[in-house]
């Protein structure tokens, strides 16, 4: 990609018009001969800039620091600040830290030692093996006569990447942001922190269209010991950001919705605790079930496993595949009302989870059913995931009970694991025999190492004898709690502010938007139905005992049985291809989460080969298992995690075409 990449790309189709809002820029040329051209973005008075190969945002809009500087020969361009170093650094040690700084971190490269600033009021004030060290990398030393900012630490040699910019008789020092091109296209828009606030970055590659994302340097967050510091984080586009448009996966909703004025609660709990969010990401319309092929604002995300034609399956499927195809992105967030978080996870061989109901406020985010909505973690490594997930769900943000008509939650974090594995028969086995050979074994290792049995149940019948009804009405219930809100918080207002025209919509919402109704009479009685349901499950079926938080797990597979499901929708129709479960039908035990509030994590297990008739080979996909313990075992069932990951019964997944090493 050549520096021309750099200018902003607007693409002619509607599919791309969420992806590529353009920037107007003119160009500057460096004067010290590190750059061949630096790009002045004059919208948000921010720079975008090259070192030798990669691409970077330097956010001079809010710089970090400005210093006295009176020498002509720097204008502008790439600098490194080293704060501790003194008269007792010898260059042995200095070489040490910088090349463990290479390994730590992304954004810092060799082209940033082009020019060194220092706090030194000149070269006696070094040691001479540190001038000598510098020298042989070809840098040249700053001698600043005054301290520097503490934007990589104040005591620490960690070399710190800034944009430097001569201004008057001061140099200007701001954080810079690595650009990755979204080659999977999972992001709607890049994001990144200035003045207290987001913008959004909106530079494209020209030749691709990819949008770019930018990432910060892991080494600013190096002395920061709150508990997601430095976190890279993609989030859902149904989040409200502040100053972000959220699109929430429709056109529609733009044309009648400026840019988002507070951020989320859920979402601001996390950027409190360090994490830095990096983009909104795709999803469908209003977080939908919708097939891939019912997209139309939006160019459906690519899955990078197998031959890249595998489905991210529903709403929040650019947050699953974007963690299965980037290293550099650490976390993505999403909401799981029916199986959006889980599933997409499932799709693209990650670790997902939809919490206990009630576990975090939903305000802020685009409406399906403040009963059943919640917000989940998709990740590679499962001790990260568990450590995200503990700090991220604190009871100052649970939910309110009068929303979801379940007790207040109680979340002991405590190693009170399950008795009992259950194995539900009208469900499983897996369709595809090699892939419930996996299954089986990782319930062979798992019981082990837990010291459970393995039990064969009834899921459908167990329902029906806890809610005394058939399991069509209880499931007819549940599409009352998921459409009542939906109807009357996004639907409603969405027509008024259109009105008298109806605005252009995807399936399947189209429908739903334009026609059905739930009465309140109606929605009560599902309410009740729920609250009576859920206290009956959660006394017969998953319940606690003084051994175990939840005395029993069950399992299932939020999949598609170990066979390919396409994005394209003719490969479907091929032999070996299969559909998901309808999550509004009785072969998804999905519902059992969403209807009775239950915990329900996806866990990745191994890998399946299938014949692409993409690519006319062998590829291979994931194989998942997804475990449900009681309402508000959460914690307890993050150690279980940690436990089968610390005994390598489960194991943190690759990004790419394989989750695991063959």
């Amino acid at each position: 990609m050549d520096l021309a990449n750099l200018l902003v790309a607007l693409c002619a189709t509607t599919k791309y018009a969420l992806e590529l809002l353009p920037k107007v820029a003119r160009v500057f040329v460096s004067l010290d001969g590190t750059l061949n051209t630096n790009t002045f973005i004059s919208e948000t008075q921010d720079w975008s800039f090259s070192v030798g190969n990669a691409h970077y945002l330097a956010v001079a809009s809010n710089p970090v620091l400005s210093i006295p500087y009176r020498l002509d020969r720097f204008s502008s361009g790439p600098i490194t600040y080293i704060s501790a170093l003194s008269g007792k650094t010898t260059g042995e040690e200095l070489r040490q830290v910088i090349n463990d700084s290479f390994r730590q971190d992304d954004v810092f490269i060799e082209g940033f030692l082009n020019d060194i600033l220092v706090s030194a009021a000149g070269p006696d004030d070094l040691d001479v093996s540190v001038i000598d060290y510098l020298g042989s990398l070809g840098s040249k030393i700053i001698y600043a006569d005054t301290d520097g900012p503490n934007t990589c630490g104040s005591s620490t040699l960690t070399p710190c990447p800034l944009f430097a910019t001569k201004v008057g008789n001061k140099l200007s020092l701001s954080k810079v942001q690595l650009l990755y091109p979204d080659t999977y296209r999972t992001f709607v828009t890049g994001t990144y922190e200035s003045n207290g606030t987001y913008k959004s970055f909106t530079q494209a590659e020209i030749n691709s269209g990819y949008p770019l994302i930018p990432v910060p340097s892991r080494l600013y967050s190096i002395e920061d010991r709150r508990p997601l510091a430095g976190q890279r984080i993609g989030v859902k586009d149904i989040y409200d950001l502040e100053g972000i448009q959220t699109t929430a996966g429709s056109l529609s909703y733009v044309a009648v919705n400026g840019v988002a004025r507070k951020t989320a609660p859920a979402l601001q709990r996390i950027i409190d605790l360090g994490g830095i969010v990096v983009g909104k990401q795709k999803t469908a319309q209003f977080a939908s079930p919708a097939y891939p092929w019912n997209w139309n604002d939006e160019y459906y995300p690519r899955n990078p496993r197998g031959d890249t034609y595998l489905s991210c399956s529903g709403s929040s499927s650019g947050a699953g595949c974007s963690i299965a195809a980037y290293d550099w992105l650490d976390f993505a967030i999403g909401t799981d009302t029916g199986m959006s978080v889980r599933q997409p996870a499932a799709f693209s061989g990650t670790y997902g989870n939809r919490p206990s109901q009630g576990m975090i406020l939903m305000d802020n985010i685009v409406t399906n059913a403040y009963n059943t909505d919640t917000a989940g973690v998709i990740a590679r490594d499962p001790g990260k995931w568990a450590s995200f997930a503990k700090a991220w769900y604190g009871p100052s943000l649970h939910e309110q009970t009068s929303l979801n008509g379940l007790p207040a939650l109680s979340l002991p974090d405590d190693h009170t694991f399950p008795k009992r594995i259950r194995y539900p028969v009208d469900h499983l086995p897996l369709q595809n025999p090699a892939a419930e050979a996996i299954l089986q074994k990782f319930l062979s290792d798992a019981s082990t190492a837990l010291g459970a049995t393995i039990e064969n149940f009834n899921l459908s019948a167990t329902i029906e004898d806890v809610a005394g009804r058939p399991l069509l009405k209880v499931l007819d219930d549940l599409l009352v709690l998921w459409t009542h809100d939906l109807i009357k918080e996004t639907a409603k207002p969405l027509l008024a502010k259109h009105a008298p025209v109806f605005p252009q919509l995807d399936e399947p919402y189209r429908q739903i938007f334009h026609s059905l109704t739930v009465k309140n009479e109606v929605y009560k009685a599902a309410m009740t139905n729920r609250t009576r349901d859920a206290a009956a499950w959660h006394e017969k079926v998953l319940f606690s005992t003084d051994q175990s938080c939840s005395e029993s797990i069950l399992i299932y597979d939020i999949g598609t049985g170990g066979m390919p499901s396409f994005r394209e929708r003719d490969l479907n129709n091929m032999p070996g291809a299969a559909l998901p479960a309808e999550p509004t039908g009785p072969g998804a035990a999905s519902m059992v989460s969403s209807y009775f509030g239950d915990v329900d994590y996806t866990i990745p297990l191994g890998q399946v080969s299938y014949f692409s008739n993409i690519t006319y080979q062998a590829e291979t996909m994931p194989v998942t298992v997804n475990i449900v313990a009681k309402r508000g075992c959460d914690f307890v069932l993050f150690n279980m995690v940690n436990e089968l990951a610390h005994r390598g019964i489960v194991k943190t997944v690759l990004t790419g075409q394989t989750a695991f090493k063959s």
